[in-house]
């Protein structure tokens, strides 16, 4: 597909961190980094590996009344086209900053963070010379959002961007982003007890719950058991 051709079909898609907010000043910080895109669904390079209990860190004993048990998950070469001319699905028009707005909020969701307006606040602050209040700074869950298939708390681990074509003033007009994410299981949580930590668990589960019923309607169909006896 190149970039002049409409994407034939297409789901949105989003990348959403969210940062832990306290106070006034936390709630005012606690806006959530957000990456919109399209995606073309056609190939969705999902990866899993096998648990094995010997090599699982604090793996249960057989039998064990634990939590349960969760399979290690990543996404490999994840591609998104950042194109704001394919689809104008934004409220906010077309501009030259549109396509590095959304590199700068991918860049951010690697960094450690105060989130957005403590990191500008900050930048300000140092720019200027003057002294503040130092919070140490963490990197924040984030979402993957593909429709109401996918919804799972992930890590990027890596990304790569190609830019296409310039403006002017050097900006990118259009990119293509390259991702390796690893989905973070709720027992990456255990020790965390907060709003943001209950939210990333809760679209793990809701995932988890969806591939659980689409087991059971594999199941309930029993006509590829016919096939091996009676081949048709």
């Amino acid at each position: 597909m190149s970039f002049s051709d409409e994407p034939n079909k297409t789901i949105q898609g989003a990348l959403v961190q969210l940062y832990p907010g306290n106070g006034l000043v936390g709630i005012a910080n606690a806006i959530p980094n957000i990456v919109q895109f399209d995606i073309n669904p056609n190939t969705l390079t999902r990866n899993y590996t096998t648990w094995k209990p010997e090599t699982q860190t604090g793996a249960p004993s057989p039998g064990a009344n634990v939590q349960p048990i969760t399979v290690p998950e990543s996404f490999k070469g994840f591609k998104i086209e950042l194109d704001p001319y394919a689809a104008k699905t934004s409220l906010i028009p077309i501009h030259f900053a549109t396509v590095e707005a959304r590199i700068s909020a991918l860049r951010k969701m690697i960094l450690p963070s105060e989130g957005l307006i403590g990191d500008l606040v900050q930048s300000v602050a140092d720019l200027v010379g003057a002294e503040t209040d130092y919070n140490p700074p963490e990197i924040a869950p984030i979402i993957l959002w593909l429709g109401n298939r996918i919804v799972l708390p992930v890590q990027i681990d890596k990304f790569d961007v190609v830019e296409h074509q310039h403006d002017q003033l050097y900006y990118p007009v259009r990119a293509s982003v390259t991702l390796d994410m690893t989905v973070i299981t709720p027992d990456k949580f255990r020790c965390t007890d907060s709003p943001l930590a209950q939210i990333a668990i809760a679209t793990y589960e809701y995932t988890k719950s969806l591939e659980n019923l689409s087991a059971i309607a594999s199941a309930a169909d029993l006509s590829p058991l016919w096939r091996l006896v009676v081949p048709v």
